[in-house]
C-alpha cells in the first residue's frame, strides 16, 4: 500500500482507491490489533485476476508469519487456489472435503470423479459438488466424517482457541491520539462540507443581521414607554434568532456522521481497535473548535449590524456551549438508530420541544405544571438564557 499511502479511500461520489487497494486496506485494518486469526468473506470478490493473486498472495504471506487466515472464496483461478494450504468443500452445509489444496484431485478421483489434466481443482471440485445426486455424495461425506470422528479433538485446536479472544487493546492515550488525528484530517479533507458549513453560518447571519439591522441600539432619553417596549421586542428577537441558528447549524451536520459511520466504527470496535470512551471524545475535540470558529464568524457578521451591546467573546463562548451540546445531542440520535433515514425523521422529536419549552411564545408559569419539568432538559433554554444575560446585563 505505499505508493497509494498519500491517496482517499474515495467514495461513491468522489475517486480514490482501486478496487484491490480498497481490499487490501480493509485487511489492512484488521492486521492493526495484531489478531491471530482473521476470517474474510470473499475477499476477491469483484476483483480481476491479477488483483485477486496479489491479494491472496499477501495473505498466504501473513499465514506463513504466523496468523491464522480463514476466507471463504469464490470462483478462484488456479494460481489463487493454489496459494492456500487447506480448503474446505461444503454441500448444503455437510463437508465433502477437508485437507490440504493439493489432495483435492484425489479425493474425488478415489470415489470415481476424475478431474481432466490442466483442469482447474477448484472449478472441477464446485461443479461436480453441484451436479452430483445426494445418493453419489454420501460417500464423499462419509470418507470426510471417519477422518474427523464426532466428537473428536484436534490437536493444539483448544489451546490456541482458549487464546484466542484474548485482545490487548493500545491505552486510551494511543487510541485517542490516532483517532483525534484522523478526525482532524477527515475534517479537513473533506472540503465541501467545510466550506458548506462556514458558508451557511455567514449567510445565515448576514440575513439575520439585515432584518434586524439596528435593533439592538441602546434606547433614547426620550423614547415613550412604547418605543422602549418596541425596541426591545427586536432587540430579543435578533437574538433569539441567532441562537436558534447556533443549535441548528451544528446538529445538522452531525446528525448523519455516525449512521454514515456505523460500519467501520462497528468493526474496528468489534476488533479491539479502539473503545466507544475515546471515539467519542475524539469527536467531540474536534467539532467543538469548529464549532467555535462557525460561531465566530457568524458572529462576526451579525454582531455589527444588529448593533448588540454584550461582551463579543461571552456571546461567542455562549454560542459555542450551545452548539457543543446541540451537536452532541444530533450525535446520539443518529448513535440512536440504525438508518439515516430514521435519525433525519426523529429530529422533530428532539428540536420542536427546544423551542417550546425556550420562552420565546409562552412564559414557564404559564405551562401546565405536569410539563413544566421539561424546560429543565431542554438546551436552548440554558442558551437563551446565557446569552440574554450576556446582552442585557
Amino acid at each position: 500500500l505505499d505508493r497509494c499511502a498519500d491517496t482517499l479511500i474515495g467514495s461513491v461520489l468522489s475517486p480514490g482507491l482501486s478496487g484491490g487497494e480498497m481490499k487490501r486496506t480493509a485487511v489492512a485494518v484488521e492486521l492493526i490489533s495484531s489478531p491471530s486469526l482473521i476470517f474474510l468473506d470473499e475477499p476477491t470478490s469483484g476483483l480481476d485476476s491479477h488483483n485477486a493473486f496479489e491479494l491472496v498472495k499477501i495473505l498466504r504471506g501473513l499465514a506463513e508469519a504466523g496468523c491464522t487466515i480463514v476466507c471463504t472464496i469464490h470462483q478462484p483461478s488456479s494460481e489463487v487456489f493454489d496459494l492456500f494450504h487447506r480448503v474446505m468443500l461444503l454441500r448444503y452445509g455437510q463437508m465433502v472435503y477437508n485437507g490440504p489444496v493439493e489432495g483435492v484431485a484425489e479425493h474425488f478421483a478415489a470415489h470415481g470423479h476424475h478431474c481432466k489434466p490442466n483442469y482447474n481443482p477448484a472449478d472441477f471440485a464446485m461443479t461436480t459438488v453441484q451436479r452430483i445426486t445426494d445418493e453419489e455424495a454420501q460417500p464423499l461425506i462419509q470418507t470426510v466424517q471417519s477422518v474427523v470422528k464426532e466428537g473428536s479433538e484436534i490437536e493444539g485446536v483448544s489451546s490456541a482457541a482458549s487464546g484466542m479472544w484474548d485482545s490487548n487493546p493500545a491505552p486510551f492515550v494511543t487510541q485517542f491520539r490516532h483517532l483525534v488525528k484522523r478526525e482532524f484530517y477527515q475534517v479537513l479533507r473533506d472540503e465541501m462540507t467545510l466550506m458548506s458549513r462556514f458558508g451557511m453560518a455567514i449567510v445565515l447571519a448576514i440575513l439575520i443581521g439585515l432584518i434586524f439591522m439596528g435593533s439592538g441600539g441602546k434606547w433614547g432619553d426620550g423614547d415613550t414607554g412604547a418605543d422602549v417596549e418596541k425596541k426591545v421586542k427586536n432587540h430579543w428577537g435578533g437574538l433569539q434568532f441567532f441562537t436558534i441558528n447556533a443549535m441548528f447549524l451544528s446538529a445538522e451536520p452531525l446528525l448523519l456522521v455516525f449512521p454514515l459511520e456505523r460500519p467501520v466504527f462497528i468493526r474496528e470496535y468489534i476488533t479491539g481497535t479502539y473503545g466507544t470512551s475515546a471515539y467519542f471524545l475524539a469527536k467531540t475535540m474536534i467539532d467543538v473548535p469548529v464549532a467555535f470558529f462557525e460561531q465566530l464568524v457568524g458572529l462576526i457578521a451579525v454582531y455589527f449590524l444588529v448593533d448588540y451591546q454584550g461582551d463579543f467573546f461571552l456571546h461567542v463562548l455562549a454560542m459555542t456551549l450551545l452548539a457543543a451540546v446541540s451537536g452532541s445531542a444530533a450525535l446520539l440520535l443518529g448513535a440512536s438508530t440504525t438508518r439515516a433515514e430514521t435519525a433525519v425523521n426523529l429530529v422533530p422529536a428532539i428540536y420542536v420541544p427546544q423551542i417550546l419549552f425556550a420562552g420565546f411564545f409562552i412564559t414557564s408559569d404559564a405551562i401546565p405544571v405536569f410539563m413544566r419539568w421539561i424546560q429543565w432538559g431542554c438546551f436552548l433554554k440554558y442558551g437563551v438564557a446565557l446569552s440574554t444575560i450576556v446582552e442585557f446585563s
